[in-house]
């Protein structure tokens, strides 16, 4: 019973933790310390450059495909038998790619950033905080800290850069990202409820203001947004200090429109030449979980609404410690949902089109060098977001939807059947 109430109150604290994450607004949030290991950055030739090709794919995307692969070898423990602990497999040398709250940059991107906004021909004051808070940072640490203190304090100036330099109507990974919302919006309205239908609304509206997001980066703006936050050259503990009381107190892109196109924003600079896979492992699930998240809430406050999940849970068979908890057993269905309705996105855009369907293969023909292919690819980086939540919740709520997954046991010769969830739900 102690070790239940241990579990129990361990369950209650990340559920906590993780229901934050799920905020409409903030869809891809905060970046994580969990990502991009440093000796196995990637290499672009040309980094600002988009792609874009006609039924086949460029150097750029298919070197990010030898990129993700790679760093994919040194991520997962392929001393694991798959089919005996999906966790240990893709978690066991805690080094996931990524994680639920996105990826950090490396360094060399922030350097590359860095060095844009410093030639960047417009003077302004709140890029020269930015500048007076690194050099005052590097008197006491190294640079790489340095750079990754400069991005967490002023995220809105890389902001700036990266949507001034990067973000392209035109280009390949805005096209993908535009396509995912289209999407997911026809899909959530053909059913209609009064949830979904607030909720596919604002990301629609939210959508339509992405096409210009340099609006909300403006030198002028961000000075306003800086104004009452000193930084001084030869002061970096004062600087902290202010800093994180500017961020609880007065920044505007903590939260609201703003929040959202620097974090779409940040998304995309950072997922750019990525494969479909990618996208919908990484946002397309997050979408639904944010559906999800609101709508299976509103129905346990329904008449009958606990009994119904307490039902689901059983059905689910989830273990005691997940299903001793209204909010666990809600998760749980949450990301079950989410889970399908990302993988079959991700199954019908391949046969949308014959483009697509060559997209598909030709990444396939990259990855098979690496014994991969976009399958194990979506399935991995799915699987990552959750590494930091543990193996106990993993496998039990999170991996749901890997266990009914009829793909995941062909494409890894499991030689079992996968559990079926439908009548649950």
């Amino acid at each position: 019973m102690e070790i239940v109430l241990r579990s129990t109150k361990s369950c209650e604290t990340l559920f906590a933790h993780n229901i934050g994450l799920f905020s409409f607004l903030i869809i891809m949030a905060n970046v994580s310390p969990y990502a991009a290991e440093a000796q196995y950055r990637p290499y672009y030739p040309h980094q600002h450059r988009n792609i874009s090709y006609m039924h086949r794919l460029s150097e750029f995307h298919k070197q990010e495909l030898h990129n993700i692969a790679i760093r994919l070898e040194h991520s997962i423990d392929t001393d694991k038998y798959v089919c005996d602990g999906y966790f240990d497999y893709v978690c066991g040398r805690n080094r996931p790619l990524f994680s639920i709250l996105g990826h950090l940059p490396h360094s060399g991107e922030l350097i590359l950033l860095l060095k844009q906004l410093q030639e960047d021909h417009e003077q302004f004051e709140a890029k020269k905080k930015l500048f007076d808070f690194f050099i005052s940072c590097n008197s006491v640490k190294s640079l790489d800290d340095c750079y990754y203190e400069s991005f967490e304090y002023f995220k809105p100036l890389f902001g700036y850069i990266i949507t001034k330099k990067y973000i392209n109507s035109n280009s390949y990974d805005v096209k993908n990202f535009v396509e995912i919302l289209d999407r997911f919006l026809t899909k959530v309205k053909s059913t209609q409820t009064t949830s979904r239908d607030v909720i596919r609304i604002k990301l629609a509206t939210l959508k339509e203001k992405f096409r210009m997001p340099q609006i909300y980066f403006r030198a002028n703006d961000l000075n306003y947004e800086y104004r009452e936050l000193s930084i001084y050259r030869k002061s970096y503990k004062h600087n902290i200090k202010n800093l994180e009381l500017y961020r609880k107190t007065n920044s505007t892109y903590e939260y609201g429109v703003q929040r959202t196109m620097l974090d779409w924003s940040l998304y995309l600079y950072q997922s750019r030449n990525k494969p479909m896979s990618y996208f919908y492992a990484t946002l397309n699930v997050h979408l639904w979980m944010t559906l999800y998240n609101s709508t299976e809430r509103q129905q346990t406050l329904e008449v009958g609404g606990l009994q119904r999940l307490l039902e689901i849970g059983e059905c689910l068979k989830l273990p005691q410690f997940v299903n001793v908890l209204d909010e666990a057993r809600i998760l749980a269905v949450v990301y079950l949902k989410s889970f399908r309705n990302a993988w079959e996105g991700y199954r019908d855009w391949i046969t949308a089109s014959t483009e697509h369907q060559e997209i598909y293969d030709e990444e396939n023909e990259i990855l098979e060098k690496y014994r991969l292919n976009n399958k194990r690819l979506f399935f991995t980086l799915y699987a990552q977001n959750f590494c930091e939540f543990g193996r106990d919740l993993a496998e039990n709520v999170f991996y749901l939807g890997l266990k009914q997954n009829q793909d995941f046991f062909k494409i890894y010769s499991c030689n079992y059947k996968p559990e079926s969830f439908l009548d649950c739900l």
